[in-house]
């Protein structure tokens, strides 16, 4: 039998206990982005490197997803009308 390769999380400040209520939180966000699901992470205290490892994308990926729901919903200013 082949051994199967286990996911390697960085080490960081979360506990077990963090990972398991995040991975119950994820479950329950059902259809969300994954922009939506790295934002709420990011929201409980996850660093980038943990939030990476747990959605199998990259630290790039994650700041960007951070970066785009916190300007969600910002409205762009009305271009000025030249007379």
């Amino acid at each position: 039998m082949a051994e199967e390769e286990e996911a390697v999380i960085p080490a960081g400040n979360a506990t077990i206990q963090d990972r398991i209520a995040a991975f119950d939180m994820l479950d329950r966000m059902g259809d969300a982005t994954q922009a939506q699901k790295t934002f709420r992470l990011s929201l409980v205290g996850f660093k980038r490197a943990e939030i990476a490892a747990m959605l199998g994308i990259s630290a790039a990926s994650v700041s960007q997803n951070i970066y785009s729901e916190k300007n969600k919903g910002k409205k762009k200013p009305a271009p000025k009308k030249t007379e």
